[in-house]
Parts: structure tokens; sequence; C-alpha cells
């Protein structure tokens, strides 16, 4: 057994029903917490360098405008992924791939219930202050773990 965290089947495309990690730090860690046996990953296609820019008003309104993503913004979210592994104790997850996860038996249609099932059984075990990664990494497997054993 390999000590990579990151070691996974490498694939041309992602298995069908498989959920897409999230690029941001809370998605990476969950890829690491599925475990290599729950995670493939296949290499990035050109990034979408489309977005929206969302400002919430305090009257509860919001604006919405169209914005596109910069080479160095992009490695700007790479670099904050990063960091957020660092902080949970965990290298940093090789770059020019985009992730999945194998959709656990238990958690209902549609990646936003997979999302909300695993945060939900990691939060249970959590204290209210725990937001750190390092205090949601062992919770996270742990979770993921009882979530693939259903």
């Amino acid at each position: 057994m390999s000590n990579n965290p990151w070691e996974c089947e490498e694939l041309s495309e992602a298995p069908a029903g498989w959920i897409p990690a999230t690029e941001n730090g809370w998605g990476a860690l969950v890829v690491w917490a599925a475990g290599p046996g729950n995670v493939v990953r296949v290499p990035a296609a050109p990034r979408d360098r489309h977005t929206v820019v969302v400002t919430h008003y305090p009257d509860g309104s919001e604006h919405r405008e169209p914005s596109m993503l910069s080479d160095a913004e992009l490695e700007s979210i790479d670099d904050d992924i990063d960091a957020y592994l660092d902080d949970a104790g965990l290298p940093p997850r090789p770059r020019g791939y985009d992730w999945f996860i194998r959709r656990p038996q238990n958690t209902g249609p549609g990646d936003d219930a997979f999302w909300a099932a695993v945060w939900s059984a990691t939060a249970a075990s959590l204290p209210h202050e725990a937001m750190d990664p390092s205090k949601l990494k062992s919770p996270a497997r742990d979770a993921l773990a009882r979530m693939y054993q259903g």
C-alpha cells in the first residue's frame, strides 16, 4: 500500500453516476476521506473560466454579474485548496485533474444530496467550534466509511 494519500485510479473519463468533487478545500478533504477505492481522477479538461459574482445586499436582494476567471485566479483557487489541505495535515493534491467520488448507496439522487449527507454525517460528531480542517479530517473519514458500508 502506498503512503500517497492521493493515489487512485486514473481514467480517461469519470464512471457514470460518480460525483465530481467540488473545487475547494472541503471537496479535496472529502476525496481524501473517501479513499482510493471510492475515488478516480481524470486529466482535467480546459477549466471553465465562466463564473458569476453574486453581491448580497442588507435588504436581502442580490445582484448577479457574469465574470471570467484569469489564469492567476485559477492558480489562486488551487493554492487555497493546498493551504486548506496543509491545515488538515495533508500534502497538496496533484494538480491537473478532475476528481470524482463513487456515490454511496445510501445517499439520495443528485450531487447536492451527497454533499449534504457527507456534511451532516461529519458534523454530527463535531463540537460547534470545530471548523478547522484538522478537526474535520477524522470525522469526515469516519463518516464516509460508514456511508460506504451501508
